[in-house]
């Protein structure tokens, strides 16, 4: 019923109704922020690039294909621009304890936010396709298919990162 929904909330987006794109806004910008923040590990940037995501894929709404879900497409662009910014920038990601505070702040149990916090940050000092694929993976729920179509890589090579980013957070975490 969400995938009808939502592909009649396309139509009504290409056919000029703004308040049909606002309403796909308000379905996904929560999990692409996130998924950005997993990425540039800066909030203002990670909000900068989601917002300019949705203004792409607005712009480029008549190109999504409906045989992948908007969630695909939207992760893939918004992936794009943040390992793009994290190119141009030359940037090496910061983790401090405000990012881990950030993180950490939803969690229900107080004796788990030290372990959470550790995970982060082992995380935050990995490769940015590392990141990107386990913040897809891990945090997004998503299968190894959409994360090589969001990242545009093999399949086989989404499993050898998932794979080489757990030695590397097991020898950081042990």
């Amino acid at each position: 019923m969400q995938q009808q929904d939502e592909q009649e909330l396309i139509a009504r987006s290409l056919n000029g109704d703004h308040q049909a794109y606002g309403e796909l806004v308000d379905r996904y910008k929560n999990a692409l922020y996130h998924h950005c923040f997993a990425i540039v590990r800066s909030e203002d940037v990670a909000e900068d690039i989601a917002q300019d995501s949705f203004i792409t894929a607005y712009y480029k709404l008549k190109l999504y294909d409906p045989q992948y879900k908007l969630s695909t497409w939207l992760f893939k662009i918004a992936t794009n621009t943040a390992l793009n910014w994290l190119k141009k920038t030359k940037r090496e990601v910061r983790v401090d304890d405000e990012v881990f505070e950030h993180i950490a702040s939803n969690l229900p149990q107080p004796d788990r936010q030290m372990i959470y916090s550790e995970l982060h940050r082992a995380v935050g000092q990995l490769r940015p396709n590392y990141r990107a694929a386990i913040s897809l993976y891990y945090w997004q729920g998503l299968s190894n298919k959409e994360i090589a179509i969001i990242l545009g890589s093999p399949e086989g090579s989404i499993k050898g990162w998932l794979r080489r980013a757990k030695i590397e957070l097991r020898k950081e975490l042990s």
